[in-house]
């Protein structure tokens, strides 16, 4: 039997419990930013399949101590145990997460962590000069040290884990809504994102933060909505607005990219998507999912069962809450 350690957002821990379930694993402990799962056969992980959590923290152990010193020291040894027979010789992972409803929690993460690294410097300096607090450079099962405090006492220590792929990204104050701030999180995840002549079709698109982000890259825009755009997607040079019904709008010739990210309810956006897709209106999409009365699971399943058009019209599908995300879920896709 394998434990796992999902981590999620807080407050959408029963989701994530609900989609673990849906993957065949039992949910042991849901608790604040964490549910602890076991599975009673092998998981084979792939980033791109999970939704709610932003990390895996696969057979983690839980280490026990009253002092920084106390946890600092059984870290390192347990994880020098680990690797001692590994050849590691580049940049490897040391990440840390906390219990987000604990005040103060953060300062003793990072004096634990300092002293960690002290440690390991004695019994191991040439590998502990190669850690790296940074993210990893893709998402994916990862070799390295992920610490997870609970409270001030109580670490969970995993040395694989896996990273989903969301990730805070940057935000632009010409940007019209903070909605900007999801589509390119959203790039990110697909590793992919308009290019200079590409065209977009913005359904839904006031106040223009998803149409402004297409359009700072030179992207040439059509933002359909019976709303104003603002800020910098307002007189933008790169976007044409049409003050039209989103659900009735129909393309004359095909785009490059569609977006969406309407206040609708889910099941309706879906189908409208389905109608771009067995149109080949498009041929990569990025879409939001309001949750609403719906509960998440369901449009889980709806959107990954073998006889969706859009999982079986896509190359490559992703739904993903966000780390910009709130009550809603990000789907992003290419199509065959």
């Amino acid at each position: 039997m394998s434990k796992f350690i999902f981590n999620c957002q807080k407050g959408y821990e029963e989701y994530m419990a609900d989609e673990i379930r849906l993957n065949d694993l039992n949910p042991l402990e849901i608790k604040s930013g964490y549910v602890l799962a076991k599975s009673s056969g092998n998981v084979k992980f792939k980033s791109k399949n999970f939704c709610f959590p932003h990390f895996c923290m696969i057979d983690p152990v839980l280490i026990e101590g009253t002092s920084v010193n106390a946890l600092s020291n059984e870290i390192a040894e347990k994880f020098f145990n680990s690797i001692r027979n590994k050849n590691i010789d580049s940049k490897w992972p040391f990440l840390t997460l906390c219990n987000p409803d604990l005040n103060g929690l953060g300062k003793r993460e990072s004096a634990v962590r300092n002293q960690t690294m002290v440690y390991l410097k004695r019994i191991a300096g040439r590998i502990s000069a190669l850690a790296n607090n940074k993210l990893p450079a893709e998402q994916g099962v990862r070799d390295g040290l992920m610490l997870y405090f609970e409270d001030f006492n109580k670490v969970y220590l995993a040395t694989d884990f896996v990273w989903f792929g969301q990730k805070r990204v940057a935000d632009d104050e010409a940007a019209p809504s903070r909605s900007f701030l999801k589509i390119e999180e959203a790039y990110k995840l697909m590793e992919l994102e308009p290019r200079e002549g590409q065209k977009v079709c913005d359904l839904g698109a006031a106040p223009g933060g998803w149409s402004y982000s297409a359009a700072v890259r030179n992207a040439k825009v059509t933002a359909i909505d019976n709303g104003e755009l603002k800020l910098g997607a307002k007189n933008n040079p790169n976007i044409t607005r049409l003050a039209e019904d989103a659900f009735k709008y129909e393309p004359a010739s095909s785009y490059d990219w569609l977006f969406c990210d309407m206040a609708e309810q889910p099941n309706q956006v879906i189908k409208l998507i389905e109608k771009w897709i067995m149109n080949r209106w498009c041929r990569y999409f990025i879409v939001n999912l309001k949750f609403g009365r719906v509960r998440p699971v369901e449009l889980l399943e709806i959107l990954t069962d073998k006889s969706s058009i859009i999982k079986k019209r896509c190359l490559k599908l992703q739904v993903k809450h966000l780390f910009h995300d709130r009550e809603e879920m990000t789907v992003m896709g290419r199509l065959e």
